[in-house]
């Protein structure tokens, strides 16, 4: 049985998608490609056998270039809030969400001796949460098949 989560791979962009499926041979990962960070240019998938796989990690990832150009359209947005409301509060939006695209958290599958990244906005923790579970207990389970102690106690009993 397959278990899947879709991510929006963008926190100003969110309709660029992506998904993250753990069956029990393989994790299959597709991520879309974007032009200039928002136009969409096709997909990048990638199959992972599950065997390839030592473990996953989730990290906590701050970009400084979007924090710190996020704040500074923040602090433009206030200094125009007296020549035009409307254009100040787009102004803000525009801030916030670039000041939020440098908060991210990172799916880390570590396989046969490279890391795979998988960088999500960082409300997307709690699916990323999910699926390194799934992964871990897929794992698990595919040790458990070839543990011939593990097979003959069964056996026994």
């Amino acid at each position: 049985m397959e278990k899947r989560v879709d991510v929006s791979l963008s926190l100003l962009f969110f309709w660029v998608k992506g998904f993250i499926a753990v069956d029990s041979r393989f994790v299959r990962v597709s991520k879309g490609n974007t032009i200039l960070g928002f136009i969409p240019a096709g997909k990048d998938n990638q199959n992972i056998p599950l065997k390839n796989i030592s473990s996953t990690m989730i990290s906590s990832q701050y970009k400084i270039k979007p924090i710190i150009l996020g704040v500074i359209i923040i602090f433009l947005a206030f200094s125009f809030i007296s020549q035009s409301f409307l254009g100040a509060l787009v102004l803000l939006l525009i801030g916030v969400g670039v000041l939020g695209s440098g908060l991210q958290n990172v799916l880390v599958i570590q396989r046969a001796g490279s890391d795979y990244l998988i960088p999500v906005p960082f409300f997307e923790k709690a699916k990323l949460l999910t699926i390194q579970d799934e992964i871990t207990e897929m794992l698990a389970q595919d040790t458990d098949k070839t543990d011939l102690n593990m097979f003959f106690e069964k056996k026994q009993q």
